[in-house]
């Protein structure tokens, strides 16, 4: 039986339909008081007349001659319930419970769909994120989850990217604060697997993996890249450990400078880790401090942060926005210039 989940289902596995064309029948459907359940229901003639520019120009890869198939596609309906028993939710744009950060972010390059495995109302509590290098020393895993633990401690959901080095140290110190951690992925539901070293830890209210790719989507640098987005996007903070420069001599992307130059461009604030703590000082934590990244030294500066600036706070308890989107603009304009905390309180 066809239910919401399952209708956002069926479009995203429709062939020729992208995240640009999805939007646009979402904000369509909207304004002709419609669902997405309905979508599938609609008559030919009256798709085409509330849907005009599907199959044309921008959208001519997308044709609603594919929906009848997907309606009786027994395949498909099989890989959905396999999915719902695995614990995976589909969370679509008009889900109460999608993130609204990501959709004052993001705007129309927010990912029309969510699939997510945990505890879902970590999805719009308050978090920061947390990224740096995946080859880090001691050092820097010490410290990762030192400022993990510190905002845990203080009730905020940590953030970041499930790859090894410091996403891993930021989840685990989270979690042995006995805090909660969001884990976003950059592959798809089907390839999910524990960490060793985060298995013996509480999982059932304290964790959440979030993914914007099909379940069947393996890892690839380019989604690890894209994936960078939604991470800061999910956030009210970036903490960057250790960054390189965005481009190496041969030419490869830093994502770690990526992830914080997307902040910036969100207008998010970017804690970056003080140079001088690290040995030889990361090239890219120099060069996103003078982009404007908040220059850091301990957990308690961001706390502190948040303190100072009540106006971060976004999001209240029952998930609902109480700042209007030209609220986040002008904060967008203060936040990004540079500021320094004191180093070594």
């Amino acid at each position: 039986m066809r239910n919401k989940e399952y209708s956002w289902y069926m479009l995203s596995n429709a062939p020729g339909f992208g995240a640009k064309s999805i939007h646009y029948i979402y904000k369509n459907l909207q304004a002709n008081n419609m669902s997405i359940n309905d979508l599938f229901d609609i008559e030919a003639n009256e798709l085409s007349r509330i849907f005009p520019e599907i199959g044309r120009g921008k959208f001519s890869r997308a044709n609603f001659s594919c929906f009848p198939q997907l309606d009786a596609d027994d395949r498909l309906y099989s890989n959905f319930e396999k999915l719902k028993s695995d614990g995976v939710t589909i969370i679509g744009l008009d889900d109460d419970r999608y993130p609204i950060s990501v959709l004052q972010n993001m705007g129309d390059d927010a990912p029309p769909i969510l699939y997510c495995k945990g505890y879902l109302p970590l999805l719009n509590q308050k978090g920061v994120s947390i990224v740096g290098a995946r080859d880090v020393g001691d050092f820097e895993i010490t410290i990762t989850k030192s400022i993990a633990q510190k905002l845990a401690e203080n009730g905020i959901n940590v953030t970041s990217g499930y790859a090894k080095g410091v996403d891993t140290s930021a989840h685990l110190g989270a979690l042995e604060a006995h805090g909660t951690t969001t884990m976003i992925l950059s592959f798809g539901t089907n390839h999910i697997t524990i960490k060793r070293e985060l298995k013996d830890l509480n999982w059932e209210k304290n964790a959440l993996f979030v993914t914007q790719f099909a379940p069947y989507e393996k890892f690839s640098g380019q989604n690890a890249m894209t994936r960078n987005k939604l991470v800061c996007a999910m956030s009210k903070a970036i903490v960057v450990i250790k960054s390189g420069p965005e481009s190496d001599s041969s030419g490869k992307m830093s994502g770690t400078f990526d992830a914080g130059k997307s902040a910036l461009k969100m207008g998010i604030p970017v804690f970056v880790l003080s140079p001088k703590v690290l040995k030889p000082p990361p090239q890219g934590n120099i060069e996103l401090i003078k982009l404007g990244g908040i220059e850091f030294s301990n957990g308690m500066d961001i706390v502190k942060f948040f303190e100072e600036h009540p106006e971060q706070e976004l999001v209240t308890t029952n998930g609902q926005s109480d700042t209007k989107q030209t609220d986040k603009k002008e904060t967008k304009n203060k936040l990004t210039k540079p500021y320094q905390t004191s180093l070594f309180d």
